[in-house]
């Protein structure tokens, strides 16, 4: 029996007493298949190509949606940050700030073409009266691989694309749900940390609570088990959401000289779904 299948009626009956979410209430965790230019549809929102972004990045008041974390691994040169993962009060009051009394247009962007973020934050935005609200859903990862010199990584301005962690080298951590249970219960020392916030968990442990949830935002906690499982000579096993936001963990693990990893393919969503 699969690790993950007793906590399946806990599951069910937690989505069961979820209400549905209109496009103001959309969370990155409800993604859907659907493009989200196509869920957004009838927002009739604006958007800008990586090219005229990139031609006059100054001539923008660019924001990065995404948490902290992603956004201090890899950031679009001049670029903010406002997680729209942040109360809707909050999130807007950030974004009124980094606008100040700037005339510029507001761009907003996050992972890629099918996070919702960006998209949700152009909606918020847009409804709490700021104008020329634009998406750029292209994504931080695609702007970096064709315009380096215009993104800042780890703190430091990229001077290539070669920086970057490859799609193979990506891959090559990754794991379905089948095959990370088939590890652990032959790796009983193993270290599983579950990255996801607290309201994306629930509650749930998908691991029969052998696994340690430190948000991905709580860098200094993340750090000390990291280097506690390289002391201690152990694997360490990640999971997120859908499988997105360890990509910005890799930069991290790669910084501090972790080499022995494994991420859930699909992430939490993938157990859940069987896949």
């Amino acid at each position: 029996m699969k690790i993950y299948s007793i906590a399946l009626i806990s599951i069910v009956a937690a989505l069961a007493a979820v209400q549905p979410l209109n496009a103001d209430q959309m969370s990155p965790a409800k993604q859907t298949q659907t493009p989200p230019r196509v869920v957004y549809a009838p927002f009739n929102l604006k958007y800008i190509s990586a090219d005229d972004l990139a031609k006059n990045p100054d001539a923008y008041t660019i924001i990065d949606t995404r948490s902290t974390f992603s956004y201090n691994v890899l950031h679009i040169r001049g670029a903010q940050s406002a997680p729209v993962i942040l109360p809707k009060d909050e999130f807007l009051a950030a974004v009124r700030h980094i606008i100040g009394n700037s005339k510029k247009p507001v761009v907003f962007y996050c992972i890629g073409p099918v996070c919702i973020m960006a998209f949700k934050a152009a909606v918020l935005a847009t409804q709490a009266g700021i104008p020329d609200v634009r998406v750029f859903d292209a994504g931080v990862y695609a702007f970096a691989h064709t315009h380096p010199t215009e993104c800042v990584l780890n703190g430091e301005p990229m001077r290539s694309a070669d920086q970057l962690i490859s799609d193979e080298e990506f891959g090559a951590h990754l794991l379905g749900p089948d095959a990370i249970l088939a590890k652990l219960n032959n790796d009983p020392k193993a270290v599983v940390i579950d990255i996801r916030a607290p309201w994306q968990r629930a509650g749930i442990s998908l691991f029969q609570m052998r696994d340690q949830n430190i948000p991905l935002q709580d860098e200094a906690a993340l750090a000390a088990a990291i280097e506690q499982a390289k002391r201690d000579g152990v694997a360490l096993y990640f999971i997120d959401v859908k499988g997105i936001q360890v990509r910005a963990l890799q930069y991290f693990l790669r910084a501090h000289g972790v080499h022995n990893y494994w991420f859930v393919r699909g992430g939490a969503q993938a157990m859940m779904d069987g896949q």
